[in-house]
């Protein structure tokens, strides 16, 4: 039996684990991953890559890559309640195309706050382009058709054994860590005996229990719609309720719907409830049927164990609403990718791993529980089964489900929670004295108290200050003023810390951050900030990477 001897090993390929071996990679770390699928899905899931997501996808060099797929630049991403697709349109959130973003980022807002708008892509689509980009690293070795089938925490490594389905071949693989990123049903969650906790599925209502994930391919859709194009449909009649997304802009869809208790998967008529949504009897092409079950909004009771990890869907599980389930996870991934590296470097203190489950489980379940929240908002809409009546009646009970149907727009602009995500009790963190703005889920306000995300500054018109960042630490000079920093550089090279020094001259970036001095994480997160070089120095670079 063949034995590997490699830094990590990461149990688990979807985007989260392809993102943590993207993460490792850009720091020089060699690892492993295995999955146990043979290559990427061919049925739709989530539909939306977030700010934070493609900010790190940006850092990894994919971006651009990933921008290709889903919907066209110039496609409306407005999401739209309708009574069916060729009846009324019930209410409109208005979003902009991608290009209009790009080319006129004041009107938006979001394009002054991120160099990386929101991108409505499947993952059906933009998890192949990760894993191509994932295994173009040297450091990597990508194996789909591989699960792993025993792991075990000897303290001083980890020995595990993987298998190579297709040819029942099996290795042994010795590794300093290892991460669980194989979702809910994966075995390193399990057999560590992680419980997750919080808001299970009730079963009765929309959004809330078992649902019929339906991928259909249908070019007549466009022909028959009776209102403006969509990335986004929420379909609203007596004979059911769908939630209907444009997944390429042409002709691909995937419909979220209802199943009714006890029906097996087999039974379900995907074409009828095509057809009650479209309101028409058209062509369709049903591709493929998966069921799912919604109105989860669930943590684990912890993240690691030892010098075991886990990230994505096997800590915390989501419901759509919101689209933060494999962002969440990718932003786990962030955080717990520059850790392992630096354990493997050797220059990250006792203190750091044991950092990751205390900054991620307050995420986890800020995050799900305001997915839960709008699930349960979505699916507590009431309507008459009169609203599509052609009657004073009905028109009337229209336009009160209009009214009630403009309060919804915050599931689709959560930049507070994308963006807002805050680190303020790690132990890593040195606090300032001043105080962080509060966590709206639905508001993002930039500010460089240390705990938080950088935020974003535009050098000129074209120049992200994300890109003048190094890929380890970063020590940023803010303003004409700022202070010669040997004394941090010294310290730093004792440590054997990497750290770079970035030069910011405007003065109106020092007013911006409120700061001349900010020491910033290899996640981006601020560490440390303040206006002159401090005496100690030393201590609080040990501080920041856990020693």
């Amino acid at each position: 039996m063949t034995q590997i001897d490699i830094p990590v090993l990461i149990a688990g390929g979807g985007p989260v684990g392809l993102c943590l071996s993207m993460e490792l990679s850009t720091r020089g770390i060699s690892h492993l991953l295995v999955n146990q699928r043979e290559d990427t899905p061919a049925h739709p899931k989530g539909s939306t890559i977030n700010s934070r997501t493609m900010e790190h996808l940006r850092r990894f060099g994919a971006a651009s890559a990933i921008r290709k797929t889903g919907l066209p630049e110039n496609y409306p991403t407005d999401s739209t309640y309708v009574s069916r697709i060729s009846g009324y349109e019930l209410g409109r959130i208005p979003m902009p195309t991608l290009k209009e973003k790009i080319s006129n980022p004041g009107p938006w807002g979001e394009t002054l706050l991120t160099p990386e708008p929101i991108h409505r892509s499947n993952q059906m689509y933009f998890e192949a382009v990760m894993k191509s980009h994932a295994e173009s690293f040297v450091e990597a070795d990508i194996r789909f058709g591989w699960e792993l089938i025993s792991f075990e925490d000897l303290e001083d490594h980890v020995a595990a054994e993987i298998r190579n389905i297709a040819r029942d071949e099996t290795e042994t693989v010795r590794c300093a860590y290892m991460a669980g990123c194989d979702g809910a049903q994966g075995m390193v969650r399990r057999q560590l005996g992680f419980k997750y906790t919080g808001r299970q599925s009730t079963g009765d209502r929309f959004y809330d229990g078992s649902m019929a994930s339906i991928y259909v391919r249908s070019p007549i859709v466009k022909e028959i719609r009776n209102m403006k194009e969509s990335w986004h449909y929420w379909t609203i009649n007596p004979e059911g309720r769908t939630d209907f997304i444009s997944l390429n802009g042409d002709d691909e869809f995937l419909l979220l719907s209802e199943m009714p208790p006890d029906l097996p998967l087999d039974q379900v008529d995907a074409e009828e409830i095509f057809r009650i949504a479209v309101g028409a009897a058209i062509d369709v092409e049903i591709i493929s049927v998966q069921e799912w079950v919604a109105g989860l909004a669930m943590v684990t009771d912890h993240y690691q164990k030892g010098r075991i990890v886990l990230a994505g869907d096997a800590v915390h599980l989501f419901t759509p609403s919101g689209g933060f389930g494999f962002n969440t996870g990718i932003d786990d991934a962030a955080n717990i990718g520059w850790k392992l590296a630096a354990m493997i470097e050797g220059w990250g203190g006792e203190k750091l791993i044991e950092s990751y489950e205390i900054e991620r489980h307050p995420i986890g379940v800020r995050n799900t529980t305001t997915s839960g929240q709008y699930a349960n908002k979505i699916g507590s809409l009431k309507f008459p089964d009169f609203i599509e009546e052609e009657s004073v009646r009905g028109k009337a009970a229209r336009d009160v489900l209009r009214e009630d149907l403009a309060t919804f727009k915050e599931e689709f602009a959560s930049l507070g929670i994308v963006l807002g995500a805050r680190y303020d009790s790690s132990p890593l963190i040195i606090n300032d004295g001043t105080l962080p703005p509060p966590d709206e889920p639905a508001t993002y306000i930039p500010s460089a108290t240390p705990g938080g995300r950088m935020p974003h500054y535009w050098i000129g018109e074209k120049e992200s200050v994300f890109d003048r960042l190094g890929e380890w630490f970063n020590l940023v000079r803010i303003g004409p003023d700022a202070p010669a920093v040997s004394d941090f550089e010294q310290a730093a090279k004792k440590l054997n810390m990497p750290m770079a020094v970035v030069q910011l001259d405007e003065a109106a970036a020092e007013e911006f951050y409120q700061a001349r001095l900010l020491l910033v994480r290899p996640d981006q997160h601020v560490a440390w900030r303040g206006n002159d070089v401090p005496d100690d120095v030393a201590e609080i670079l040990k501080t920041v990477i856990g020693s």
